[in-house]
């Protein structure tokens, strides 16, 4: 789940922190150009006799012309197979080509083909898994170009940034009582191309790499390292349990809400409807060529499996505990030792592996950042090598790390199911000099206890112009708002009562009155009162409120022994013993 560290795409760092969080008008533009891809692909998009999707590459209109790239082809070809030689996995790789041969997935082109029309060719190198089934696999190379050309992928449409999809996936995962997961055998190669596209994924190869005997092969169906083939089979399987017959429309309805690419990530509140899940998903599926298989769920209390006790699988980018039904990061490769000196370049990396949606351990991951805006303000290049005082900073940081292993949160963010459970949503909201944060936490009250569990957590650096810290608590609030509300519609919670907390009674006070506040101010209050109903608001003091430590950071040890994402004791007592205090601003400061 880690990204790219470079410089094309060095803000989706900060894309990632600012998921349900961002400004509404930066989603606009996105959404047309995604409508306009969807658009074309249901124009285009067509199923064979045997009820196989073939679909047409999105190109972009008036892409510059795309060069047929046979050069990097042949070079990287010899690079290949010197590398499944010294491997001993030739004949291992070439049985891949062969199957897919066999299955229809390529094709040979002969030489009285190649010249029709134009063509382009796909570099690819092998991928080795010595734990896996298929021990090697070809991966191939859509981003490959000369210089002042473009690739197939610059040519392309990308569609949905799909990295988007994962905050909501993640809520409905742990919302309810079993969670269950699946993934799509062989997803892309299970949707065919349309012949007019074929040649623009041609690739190179020699029959059991014996010199000169190169072949041309082309694919027919989507290729995994095309920037499309996401989209592609994300907008087949909308189609497809669009059109779902009406006794199985509503499995339909939850397997849409329920993919990250060929990931299927779920919850349900009974074993009956675990069942039905599972055994209508694989029918609904089949019938367009999908295998569903891989199937992993909660612990039921009639059949207790023989587990391995720490038995972890990956869950859109965190690892599940299945046996204890716990989530946790995957910390995989984050202490590798890295040479050499400390960069901005070496900082955003490591924070880039820790990956976390719900943002239990966002508190921690505040340092790195407040650290590379310094950088920033340094004037430093991305591998120029920092400044003495941040390099300390950031060993201390990384030296702590490891703790995070110890850091494991319910996958549900419910203890119980009793009918008589009240439920209600808490926002907090919260800033600091450093950073303004919010986090949102379930309450759940029933005749025999209360529980609360974060389910999401969120926080931004500060601007680099400085600004009051009244004003950054405004902006706590605003994210609070966006992100209470993207929460509450993906969970489908939006009748349980919600209660939004501030430790700032000034900005309490803008949001509680529509008066002509300075134009900062006056635009957050605008928003914020479009997302909530300010009488919701309510004051706590900063020493209560749980959005303190987001805001103002923590390293690794003091997070795990914190316990914040159970939420502040206070929020289990009855209602009537929850904190109250009058809301008296500094005038200068709200007149201001």
């Amino acid at each position: 789940m880690s990204l790219l560290v470079n410089d094309v795409n060095i803000s989706d760092l900060w894309r990632l922190d600012a998921l349900n969080i961002n400004d509404p008008a930066e989603n606009q533009s996105r959404k047309e150009l995604e409508e306009e891809a969807k658009e074309h692909f249901e124009r285009s998009v067509k199923r064979d006799n045997e009820g196989r999707y073939i679909v047409s590459l999105p190109w972009i209109h008036d892409h510059p012309p795309l060069p047929d790239g046979r050069k990097i082809a042949e070079r990287r070809l010899n690079s290949c197979i010197k590398a499944l030689e010294r491997a001993e996995k030739l004949v291992d790789y070439d049985d891949v080509f062969q199957d897919w041969q066999k299955e229809g997935i390529i094709e040979e082109v002969y030489p009285m083909q190649e010249i029709k029309q134009g063509q382009h060719f796909l570099p690819h190198h092998p991928v080795f898994k010595e734990n896996s089934t298929t021990k090697v696999r070809p991966v191939f190379d859509g981003s490959a170009k000369e210089r002042n050309t473009p690739s197939i992928n610059d040519c392309l449409e990308k569609g949905p940034n799909l990295v988007e999809l994962i905050p909501s996936l993640m809520n409905r995962f742990r919302v309810g009582k079993y969670g269950v997961i699946a993934d799509i055998k062989k997803a892309f190669l299970q949707i065919g191309l349309q012949e007019r596209d074929r040649p623009y994924l041609r690739f190179l190869w020699k029959d059991r790499g014996r010199e000169g005997n190169i072949k041309i092969l082309q694919h027919k169906r989507v290729v995994f390292g095309i920037s499309s083939s996401p989209f592609l089979l994300g907008a087949t399987l909308e189609l497809h349990l669009k059109n779902a017959p009406d006794h199985l429309k509503e499995t339909a309805q939850q397997l849409m809400r329920s993919f990250y690419v060929d990931n299927c990530v779920f919850s349900v509140n009974t074993k009956k409807e675990l069942a039905r899940f599972i055994s209508e998903s694989q029918a609904l599926l089949s019938t367009a060529k999908f295998e569903l298989r891989g199937w992993e769920h909660s612990p039921t209390e009639d059949k207790i499996e023989e587990r391995q006790e720490d038995l972890k699988v990956p869950v859109l980018g965190l690892l599940w505990n299945l046996p204890k039904d716990t989530m946790s990061l995957d910390m995989k490769g984050l202490m590798k030792e890295d040479k050499g000196p400390t960069t901005k370049r070496k900082i955003l990396s490591t924070v880039h592996r820790i990956f976390d949606p719900i943002g239990f351990s966002c508190p921690v991951t505040l340092e790195p950042k407040c650290l590379l805006q310094e950088c920033w303000k340094l004037g430093l290049s991305w591998d120029a090598e920092l400044p003495l005082l941040i390099t300390e900073r950031f060993e201390r940081w990384k030296m702590k790390l490891p703790k995070l292993n110890a850091l494991q949160i319910p996958r549900c963010v419910r203890e119980d199911f009793a009918e008589d459970s009240k439920l209600s949503i808490h926002v907090f909201c919260d800033a600091s000099q450093s950073a303004y944060a919010t986090c949102i936490f379930l309450r759940a009250e029933s005749a025999d206890n209360t529980s609360c569990q974060l389910i999401q957590a969120r926080n931004r650096v500060a601007p680099l112009k400085k600004i009051s810290i009244p004003r950054l608590e405004l902006l706590s609030c605003t994210i609070g708002a966006r992100l209470a509300k993207a929460t509450i519609s993906e969970l489908g919670l939006e009748k349980i009562p919600i209660f939004y907390w501030s430790d700032s009674m000034n900005a309490l006070y803008w949001i509680k009155r529509k008066e002509n506040w300075a134009a900062f101010v006056y635009n957050r209050v605008l928003e914020i009162r479009k997302l909530t109903n300010p009488e919701d608001w309510r004051h706590i003091s900063g020493t209560l409120n749980p959005a303190d430590l987001p805001s103002r950071g923590s390293n690794a040890e003091e997070l795990v022994k914190s316990l914040w994402w159970e939420g502040p004791n206070w929020l289990r007592r009855p209602i009537e013993d929850w904190p109250v205090s009058e809301t008296i601003p500094d005038f200068d400061v709200v007149n201001s």
